[in-house]
């Protein structure tokens, strides 16, 4: 791996995981690097065609207050 910090606005659960064909594994809080070619992400683009964003505006704002991650998901 050739990176220090993955920064997440989500958990990689949900609709984030289904955006991808294997989801982004953790363990002890930390990202498994995938071991696939290339960057080691396939999207699945028959999800993604059928969840198209229909806004008009950037859909990914930070909120006012900081949140205090749940380490129990990872």
């Amino acid at each position: 791996p050739n990176f220090l910090i993955l920064e997440s606005i989500r958990d990689w659960s949900g609709i984030h995981a289904d955006l991808l064909v294997t989801p982004m594994q953790f363990e002890d809080g930390h990202v498994i690097p995938p071991t696939a070619p290339g960057l080691g992400v396939e999207l699945n683009e028959e999800f993604a065609r059928a969840n198209r964003y229909r806004g008009d505006g950037l859909h990914l704002t930070m909120g006012p207050n900081p949140v205090t991650p749940r380490t129990d998901q990872f």
